[in-house]
């Protein structure tokens, strides 16, 4: 990951939970036999000044899902109020393992 900052590459990263409140398990619906979370993330793969991409998730049922499709992901806790703070989790581990590095 460091060879984003230092390129000053783009990282997007997408959050994606399991148990939303209006409609549980949304991410992992399938849509013409994709689930959601691939449609987002195949989307994000078009944009051309995006060099990185990473699923953001609180279940391994969205990792494995993420991994089986060829997408980057990590798990992050499931305590979360938004996605913002599932990103800014992400954010913080990347950051970190930079500066380690």
């Amino acid at each position: 990951m460091d060879e984003l900052v230092k390129t000053n590459k783009i990282l997007a990263l997408i959050p994606a939970r399991l148990n939303s409140k209006r409609l549980p398990n949304k991410v992992v619906l399938l849509i013409e036999k994709l689930p959601i979370i691939i449609h987002v993330y195949r989307r994000a793969l078009r944009a051309k000044k995006i060099n990185d991409i990473i699923i953001c998730c609180d279940d391994k049922k969205i990792f494995n899902l993420a991994k089986k499709h060829g997408a980057k992901a990590m798990l992050t806790s499931k305590t979360h109020r938004n996605g913002t703070e599932r990103i800014c989790e992400v954010y913080k581990k990347i950051k970190k393992n930079m500066i380690s590095s």
